[in-house]
C-alpha cells in the first residue's frame, strides 16, 4: 500500500552530476543534497571508493521512490581529461537507462 502512495505522488527531478578536480582529484559530485552538496561525491582517482559508490547509489535508491530521476552531466569548465570526459558521459547515459528500468521494477512490484 505505501508504494502505490509513491508511486502517485511521483514527480520530475533532475540532479546535476559534476565531474571536476578538488585539489588533484577527479571526482563525480552527485548534488543529491542541498545542505551539503558535496556529501555524495565519488573518488575517481582512488579504487577503494567503493564505499562512496554504494552511498551514492543508495541515496538514488531513495529518489527513485519519490521522484522520477534524470541525471544531468556538467563537465566543470576547463576540465582537461578527454578520456574521463567520455566515459563518464557514457557512464551517466548508462546509469539513466538502470534508473528507468529499476523504476519500472520497483512500479510493477508495487502494484
Amino acid at each position: 500500500m505505501k508504494g502505490r502512495v509513491y508511486m502517485k505522488q511521483v514527480e520530475n527531478k533532475q540532479i546535476k552530476v559534476i565531474l571536476t578536480v578538488k585539489g588533484e582529484t577527479d571526482v563525480l559530485v552527485f548534488l543529491l543534497d542541498d545542505e551539503s552538496p558535496e556529501k555524495y561525491t565519488i573518488n575517481l582517482n582512488d579504487s577503494s571508493s567503493q564505499l562512496q559508490i554504494k552511498e551514492v547509489f543508495s541515496k538514488l535508491l531513495e529518489e527513485l521512490l519519490l521522484f522520477d530521476i534524470d541525471l544531468v552531466l556538467e563537465i566543470q569548465e576547463g576540465y582537461s581529461k578527454g578520456l574521463y570526459k567520455d566515459v563518464f558521459t557514457e557512464y551517466i547515459s548508462e546509469l539513466n537507462k538502470e534508473l528507468k528500468q529499476t523504476k519500472s521494477m520497483m512500479k510493477k512490484e508495487l502494484e
